[in-house]
């Protein structure tokens, strides 16, 4: 018999290699365990109904599946976050508390758990409890952007401008790309009258995204404030150019005509209006 002789170009495979391979070939064959199932047993049938009736915004029938699989077992932390998720949906934000309390006592580092506990907090009207709880998520991970958003919305909301401002700082350090802390820190600035630095962030907000709206708004707000009131105006009409049906309609025509009056442009130039995209 011949002896195979390799070829240049042949593959040449090691024997670890070729166990790895046979390894994971074997692997397909073989079912998958998965560990809540094992762990949880059947009440894992329960928990997996009450995610389905959730998901298919079947409100009441998830609550009640996650309740059975919790009378099997009082330690299922997903179980609990489900039930609270449901009583959150349908608006009874002061019944899902309880519930993201007991999950955080199977697992107190959860950060998401944190957010969705202060989401409850803040729409109940208890501001103090929320804040602990953005702020516990964030020193669980603090480069958390959506805590810090979720907090610096709160804050900001509650006038602690110094506050909102180190956290939308912080996010755009983290994240650059992430547009709405420059419109919300932009915003806070015009409103305690530091255009300057305001009008740098629109400016960057319109260089990265092009086509955001908000944008354009705010430099153009910014603009009038410092008086530049040409170039307020283009932006204003920008405005129009990209999304003439824009809430903020009606202001920003208001806007054009005032800053056309006070530049003397009383009248409009032959064949151009505004119109408004209904």
């Amino acid at each position: 018999m011949s002896k195979h002789v390799y070829q240049e170009n042949e593959p040449r495979y090691g024997s670890k290699l070729m166990a790895a391979f046979n390894m994971f070939v074997g692997n397909l064959a073989t079912p998958v365990n998965n560990p809540l199932e094992k762990k949880y047993g059947k009440a894992y049938e329960y928990l997996i109904s009450g995610d389905t009736f959730r998901f298919k915004e079947e409100i009441d029938d998830a609550i009640d599946s996650y309740q059975k699989a919790l009378q099997i077992r009082e330690d299922i932390t997903e179980a609990y976050i489900g039930i609270a998720k449901c009583f959150r949906r349908k608006g009874n934000s002061h019944t899902a508390i309880p519930y993201f309390k007991k999950a955080l006592q199977q697992n107190p580092f959860d950060k998401n758990v944190h957010i969705e506990l202060g989401k409850c907090h803040n729409e109940c009207g208890n501001i103090s409890k929320a804040i602990q709880c953005y702020e516990r998520a964030i020193r669980i991970d603090p480069d958390f952007v959506e805590a810090k958003f979720g907090l610096a919305l709160i804050v900001e909301l509650n006038h602690d401008y110094n506050y909102a401002i180190r956290l939308y700082q912080e996010i755009i350090g983290h994240d650059p790309d992430f547009l709405p802390a420059y419109n919300n820190l932009g915003s806070i600035y015009i409103r305690i009258s530091l255009y300057e630095p305001a009008e740098k962030l629109f400016r960057q907000l319109i260089e990265l995204a092009p086509d955001f709206v908000r944008g354009y708004l705010g430099l153009a707000m910014t603009l009038e404030k410092c008086g530049k009131r040409k170039e307020a105006l283009e932006n204003y009409l920008k405005l129009l150019e990209i999304k003439p049906n824009n809430h903020n309609t009606a202001f920003i025509e208001k806007r054009i005509l005032s800053l056309r009056k006070e530049m003397g442009h009383t009248k409009t130039r032959k064949n151009t209006t505004l119109i408004r995209v209904k």
